[in-house]
């Protein structure tokens, strides 16, 4: 039986936890490889991982999970591609540009879930968290950090923790709802957009 590896697992079990609730979320399947004309293969690049829908929005996400102490990515430049090929980043140039793409748009939150799993140094344990950082949130803390990483105590400063426990994995139902507000507050999610929709969802019910 082929083993199925541990990002795979925390992207298969986050699905699971949020279509308990009364909300909805899709997985992405990885593009297969292409052959072109000249005998190269390529391999299509998916906007995100998954997206979610938690009434009145639509979330674009990326999900990364690590053993270690950060998450990778090209630092200042984070959707540009590394100038050294040879550098492997964790968070990829397309993603980044995906998602602030998606930013664009009314209605949508895009961004990272990032998962640290629990790890074990000779003088700490740290146990399994997960937070999502809205990709408008990560473009702003990459530039000013000067990082190649983002670790658990950047999650924390600005991120929204999602909380879990061993019987209930994720709670998703207070993760929406800390991160709805907090997006408000941040302007992220207009004043307008929320209006324009309480006042179609009245039309329609008339």
């Amino acid at each position: 039986m082929k083993k199925i590896n541990e990002g795979k697992k925390f992207e298969k079990n986050y699905e699971s936890a949020v279509n308990r609730t009364n909300y909805f979320f899709l997985r992405l399947k990885d593009s297969a490889k292409w052959l072109r004309g000249s005998g190269a293969t390529f391999t299509p690049e998916n906007p995100c991982d998954g997206i979610q829908y938690a009434a009145p929005f639509l979330w674009l996400v990326e999900l990364k999970s690590t053993k270690g102490s950060s998450i990778s990515f090209n630092p200042e430049r984070p959707e540009e591609k590394p100038q050294n090929k040879t550098t492997q980043v964790m968070i990829k140039a397309h993603q980044v540009k995906s998602l602030m793409k998606f930013a664009t748009k009314d209605g949508l939150i895009p961004g990272f879930i990032f998962n640290f799993r629990e790890r074990k140094t000779k003088t700490k344990s740290y146990p399994d968290e997960t937070f999502f950082v809205h990709i408008n949130d990560f473009i702003s803390w990459s530039k000013s950090s000067g990082k190649s990483g983002i670790n658990r105590d950047d999650c924390k400063t600005i991120g929204v923790k999602i909380h879990s426990s061993r019987t209930q994995k994720y709670d998703i139902s207070k993760f929406v709802g800390e991160a709805v507000s907090a997006f408000i507050q941040r302007g992220y999610i207009k004043s307008e957009f929320i209006k324009g929709m309480s006042e179609y969802l009245l039309t329609i019910s008339k």
